[in-house]
Order: C-alpha cells, then sequence, then structure tokens
C-alpha cells in the first residue's frame, strides 16, 4: 500500500511536469530546435540543439529564431543575431560590422581567411570538415576563422570578397553590394536586420531583406550568446 501510494505520487508528478512542458511549448513559451547549418559558429555548433523562449525582451546584438518568408529561399524558423532595430543604420565596410557607426564585431564571430596548404592541412587534422575548406589555386585555401581560432604558426590573413552579389542586388538594389561590403541601409519600422556570427557562411538579412518584427519566434537563451 505505502509503495503504491509513492508510486502514484512519483506518476502524477511526471505527468504535471510533462504536461506543462508540452503547453509551454505550445504557448512558445519553452521552445526547441535543431540547428542543421553552421551559419552561426562558433556560437550555436553545427548539429546542436538551443533553446528558446517568446516571454523573454530580446535586445540587440542577441541571437533570435524568426520565421523566415522570403519566397526565394526554404521558409522555416532561422536563428541569427540581431545587429539593427528601427531608424538603425548598418554598413559593412571590409567585413567589419558598423551600427550607427559604431563598430559592434566584439563577439566571438568568424570570417573567411585565406591559409597555406599547412594551416589546411592542420584544420582537418584537428576536426574541421575539409568540405568546409575551399581551394583558392595550388597553394592557398579559404576556411571561416574566428579569432580564437587563428593559429600564428601558419600563414592566415583576412579574405574579403570583392565580387559583386547578385543575390543580394535582387534584394536591395545596388549591384556592387557583397557580403563583405554592404550598406548603408536604415532599417525600417516595424523591421529588423540580423546576421549569422559565420559572417560569410549565412543567410541572412542581407540575402532575405530585412524581418519582420511579428515573425519573430522567441529569443534564444541556450547555449549563451
Amino acid at each position: 500500500m505505502f509503495k503504491s501510494k509513492i508510486f502514484n505520487r512519483v506518476l502524477l508528478a511526471g505527468s504535471f511536469i510533462v504536461t506543462v512542458f508540452i503547453i509551454a511549448k505550445l504557448s512558445g513559451v519553452l521552445q526547441y530546435a535543431f540547428v542543421p547549418q553552421a551559419g552561426n559558429e562558433p556560437t550555436i555548433k553545427k548539429g546542436s540543439v538551443v533553446f528558446m523562449s517568446n516571454i523573454l525582451p530580446y535586445d540587440k546584438f542577441t541571437m533570435l529564431a524568426y520565421n523566415q518568408r522570403n519566397k526565394d529561399y526554404h521558409e522555416g524558423v532561422y536563428v541569427q543575431r540581431l545587429i539593427g532595430v528601427e531608424n538603425d543604420k548598418v554598413w559593412i565596410k571590409d567585413g567589419n560590422v558598423y551600427v550607427n557607426g559604431v563598430l559592434i564585431d566584439q563577439f566571438n564571430v568568424k570570417h573567411p581567411y585565406k591559409i597555406d596548404r599547412g594551416y589546411a592541412n592542420d584544420l582537418i587534422f584537428k576536426g574541421a570538415d575539409e568540405h568546409e575548406i575551399f581551394q583558392l589555386n595550388e597553394n592557398y585555401f579559404i576556411a571561416q576563422l574566428s579569432d580564437k581560432e587563428l593559429n600564428d604558426n601558419f600563414f592566415h590573413e583576412r579574405f574579403i570578397d570583392t565580387s559583386p552579389s547578385p543575390d543580394i542586388d535582387k534584394v536591395y538594389h545596388h549591384k556592387d553590394w557583397n557580403a563583405d561590403n554592404f550598406g548603408p541601409v536604415v532599417v525600417p519600422g516595424g523591421k529588423l536586420f540580423l546576421l549569422g556570427d559565420n559572417r560569410n557562411s549565412s543567410l541572412d538579412s542581407r540575402y532575405l531583406g530585412f524581418i519582420d518584427e511579428n515573425d519573430v519566434v522567441g529569443r534564444i537563451f541556450y547555449p549563451k550568446n
């Protein structure tokens, strides 16, 4: 009889927890999502799970999840860092991001680097995906690296893309803009501008356009960002 009472209490408590979790998820208070791409590395690793909530206030430079509605790209829930809100001026010059004239790349973001063969081999040996290291010519490669990943034992230098982007031109109507040299643009009312931390491997507001505030699903609270 005593064991039966304990079992019933445990079962009841377990049912309550499961019920609360289901309600939380359905209401958006607590949600989770699988991240299949590397567009926010190193902050959010490819293949990781993120947790978010629609009741947490969000500020600039926090990670948000939103419904992507640009018909030219795969629709779904995207995750990126909020860079600009209404009336903010966003400008990307030589890969560096400025908001209202202030350099804001204080985060551990990734940028493309030109590296030599030895560096490329070292990265692959340490577990880097060889499909994400692109051969530039016989001796050099392009890899997306954060400041913490730079190795002074090998040659490396920032690689700045100079090729115009037709995809960006299609959205913003500026033929000479690309991922590394973009803007300035002023964020319209009711809109947001978001970028991935893996700056040149992210499908974000440079290609999708401004994001409607009403399309925000929630703020990412794990992993810490």
